[in-house]
């Protein structure tokens, strides 16, 4: 996934540049992606969990499993935050294109 597909405000959280509904498709495939790094954490913390050793790599491991797991559950809330802000654009350019047509057939 290139950084280009998405605008400074899923990258950064800095800026508060809406995503037109072009970028729906990039959206997916940014879900499905962390969707598979989720998976993969999952399996390494089955593995930490059912192991029989807990040095003091594996609990370091496991702390950065858990920190990355929160960023993930923010970047999420973050595309979802988005997403429907781009949905409530699209309904907002639906409702003035629906008023123009009801202006045009009464001129």
């Amino acid at each position: 996934m290139t950084a280009s597909v998405f605008p400074p405000a899923v990258l950064g959280g800095r800026c508060a540049i809406l995503i037109p509904m072009d970028h729906i498709e990039g959206l997916r495939e940014k879900i499905a992606h962390l969707r598979s790094e989720i998976a993969d954490i999952q399996a390494l913390n089955d593995r930490y969990r059912f192991g029989s050793q807990h040095g003091a790599e594996a609990e370091i491991a496991r702390v950065q499993r858990q920190e990355r797991l929160q960023a993930i559950q923010e970047e999420l809330i973050e595309l979802s935050n988005l997403s429907h802000k781009a949905l409530s654009i699209e309904q907002m350019r639906e409702n003035h294109r629906s008023r123009l047509h009801l202006v045009k057939r009464v001129s």
